[in-house]
Protein backbone atom coordinates (compact mmCIF):
# COMPACT_ATOMS: atom_id res chain seq x y z
CA UNK A 1 0.00 0.00 0.00
CA UNK A 2 1.54 3.24 -1.09
CA UNK A 3 1.47 6.12 1.85
CA UNK A 4 0.36 9.37 0.67
CA UNK A 5 3.05 12.53 1.15
CA UNK A 6 2.42 14.14 4.53
CA UNK A 7 0.11 17.60 3.90
CA UNK A 8 1.50 21.03 4.76
CA UNK A 9 -0.81 23.71 5.94
CA UNK A 10 -0.69 26.93 3.79
CA UNK A 11 0.92 28.72 6.89
CA UNK A 12 3.58 26.46 7.22
CA UNK A 13 4.15 26.50 3.56
CA UNK A 14 4.59 30.47 4.02
CA UNK A 15 6.29 29.98 7.15
CA UNK A 16 8.58 26.37 7.09
CA UNK A 17 11.12 27.54 10.33
CA UNK A 18 7.36 27.49 12.28
CA UNK A 19 6.61 24.19 10.92
CA UNK A 20 10.53 22.41 11.28
CA UNK A 21 9.71 23.41 15.06
CA UNK A 22 6.92 21.71 15.97
CA UNK A 23 5.22 25.25 15.60
CA UNK A 24 6.36 26.49 19.31
CA UNK A 25 8.42 29.15 18.09
CA UNK A 26 8.20 32.85 19.54
CA UNK A 27 7.77 33.91 16.07
CA UNK A 28 3.61 31.86 15.71
CA UNK A 29 3.02 33.10 18.83
CA UNK A 30 4.03 37.12 17.91
CA UNK A 31 2.03 36.26 14.38
CA UNK A 32 -1.21 35.11 16.58
CA UNK A 33 -0.82 37.45 18.58
CA UNK A 34 -0.56 40.33 15.72
CA UNK A 35 -3.22 38.51 14.03
CA UNK A 36 -5.40 39.21 17.16
CA UNK A 37 -5.06 42.39 17.05
CA UNK A 38 -5.62 42.95 14.11
CA UNK A 39 -8.70 41.24 13.83
CA UNK A 40 -10.02 43.12 16.81
CA UNK A 41 -9.07 46.43 15.46
CA UNK A 42 -11.06 45.24 11.95
CA UNK A 43 -14.01 44.23 14.17
CA UNK A 44 -14.09 47.88 16.09
CA UNK A 45 -13.41 49.45 12.36
CA UNK A 46 -15.91 47.53 10.75
CA UNK A 47 -18.62 46.94 13.46
CA UNK A 48 -18.69 43.56 12.23
CA UNK A 49 -17.23 40.33 12.63
CA UNK A 50 -17.77 38.70 9.30
CA UNK A 51 -16.34 42.18 7.51
CA UNK A 52 -13.52 41.79 10.05
CA UNK A 53 -12.57 38.34 9.24
CA UNK A 54 -12.55 39.13 5.95
CA UNK A 55 -10.51 42.14 5.98
CA UNK A 56 -7.76 39.98 8.37
CA UNK A 57 -7.88 37.80 6.07
CA UNK A 58 -7.20 39.30 2.96
CA UNK A 59 -4.25 40.89 4.98
CA UNK A 60 -2.93 37.55 5.86
CA UNK A 61 -3.31 36.78 2.36
CA UNK A 62 -1.45 39.47 1.15
CA UNK A 63 1.43 39.87 3.66
CA UNK A 64 4.77 37.90 2.81
CA UNK A 65 6.89 37.03 5.92
CA UNK A 66 9.61 36.63 4.40
CA UNK A 67 10.03 40.53 3.55
CA UNK A 68 7.60 41.82 6.09
CA UNK A 69 7.77 42.29 9.37
CA UNK A 70 4.49 41.26 11.45
CA UNK A 71 3.69 45.29 12.03
CA UNK A 72 2.96 45.68 8.72
CA UNK A 73 0.38 42.47 8.56
CA UNK A 74 -1.48 44.78 10.97
CA UNK A 75 -1.24 47.50 8.87
CA UNK A 76 -2.18 45.58 6.24
CA UNK A 77 -5.62 44.50 8.39
CA UNK A 78 -6.22 48.50 9.46
CA UNK A 79 -6.16 49.40 5.57
CA UNK A 80 -7.96 46.82 4.83
CA UNK A 81 -11.03 47.21 7.37
CA UNK A 82 -11.18 50.97 6.48
CA UNK A 83 -11.52 50.19 3.17
CA UNK A 84 -14.61 47.85 4.06
CA UNK A 85 -18.32 48.87 2.38
CA UNK A 86 -20.56 48.94 4.73
CA UNK A 87 -22.91 46.64 5.54
CA UNK A 88 -26.49 46.81 5.90
CA UNK A 89 -27.22 46.24 9.87
CA UNK A 90 -29.63 42.74 10.26
CA UNK A 91 -31.28 44.74 13.52
CA UNK A 92 -31.55 47.62 14.89
CA UNK A 93 -29.15 50.41 13.72
CA UNK A 94 -28.00 51.15 17.26
CA UNK A 95 -27.44 47.35 18.15
CA UNK A 96 -23.32 46.19 18.01
CA UNK A 97 -22.75 42.90 16.11
CA UNK A 98 -23.83 39.72 18.21
CA UNK A 99 -20.09 38.68 18.47
CA UNK A 100 -19.61 42.35 20.16
CA UNK A 101 -21.49 40.89 23.28
CA UNK A 102 -18.00 38.42 23.55
CA UNK A 103 -16.04 41.87 23.70
CA UNK A 104 -15.68 43.84 27.27
CA UNK A 105 -18.55 46.79 28.46
CA UNK A 106 -16.10 48.95 27.35
CA UNK A 107 -15.28 48.08 23.81
CA UNK A 108 -18.68 47.13 23.48
CA UNK A 109 -19.81 51.01 23.75
CA UNK A 110 -17.45 51.77 21.01
CA UNK A 111 -19.05 49.23 18.51
CA UNK A 112 -22.33 51.58 19.72
CA UNK A 113 -20.54 54.45 18.35
CA UNK A 114 -21.53 56.17 14.99
CA UNK A 115 -19.68 54.89 12.35
CA UNK A 116 -17.42 57.96 11.91
CA UNK A 117 -16.66 58.65 15.09
CA UNK A 118 -15.82 54.94 16.01
CA UNK A 119 -13.59 54.65 13.11
CA UNK A 120 -11.46 57.88 13.86
CA UNK A 121 -11.42 57.26 17.56
CA UNK A 122 -10.20 53.42 17.25
CA UNK A 123 -7.63 54.62 14.81
CA UNK A 124 -6.89 58.09 16.40
CA UNK A 125 -7.16 56.39 20.24
CA UNK A 126 -7.39 53.23 20.16
CA UNK A 127 -4.69 52.09 17.67
CA UNK A 128 -2.71 55.83 18.55
CA UNK A 129 -2.25 56.60 14.87
CA UNK A 130 -1.05 60.55 13.96
CA UNK A 131 -3.89 62.13 12.14
CA UNK A 132 -2.39 62.29 9.06
CA UNK A 133 -1.94 58.30 8.72
CA UNK A 134 -5.69 57.79 10.21
CA UNK A 135 -7.19 60.96 7.55
CA UNK A 136 -5.10 59.04 4.54
CA UNK A 137 -7.03 55.53 5.56
CA UNK A 138 -10.44 57.11 6.40
CA UNK A 139 -10.24 59.07 3.47
CA UNK A 140 -10.43 62.79 5.72
CA UNK A 141 -8.27 65.50 6.79
CA UNK A 142 -6.74 65.36 9.46
CA UNK A 143 -8.96 68.01 11.61
CA UNK A 144 -12.24 66.02 10.83
CA UNK A 145 -10.42 63.02 12.15
CA UNK A 146 -9.74 65.10 15.61
CA UNK A 147 -12.69 66.42 15.68
CA UNK A 148 -14.61 62.94 15.93
CA UNK A 149 -12.32 61.48 17.73
CA UNK A 150 -13.08 64.04 20.33
CA UNK A 151 -16.97 63.59 19.62
CA UNK A 152 -16.50 60.20 20.02
CA UNK A 153 -14.71 60.30 23.65
CA UNK A 154 -17.70 62.61 24.70
CA UNK A 155 -20.23 60.27 23.87
CA UNK A 156 -18.39 57.48 25.60
CA UNK A 157 -18.13 59.27 28.37
CA UNK A 158 -21.85 60.32 28.37
CA UNK A 159 -22.40 56.41 28.07
CA UNK A 160 -20.19 56.15 31.19
CA UNK A 161 -22.65 58.29 33.34
CA UNK A 162 -25.50 56.27 32.27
Amino acid sequence: MKRSPPTTSRNEQRCPEVSRTGGATEDKQAIEDIVGRAFLTAHLLTGNVEQAESATIAAIDSWNPDDETEEVLFEKALAMAARARIKPASSYWNEPDVAGSCLPVELQRVLRLARPLRRCFVLRVLVGLPPRVCAKLLRLNSRRVDQYSCDACRCLGALDRV
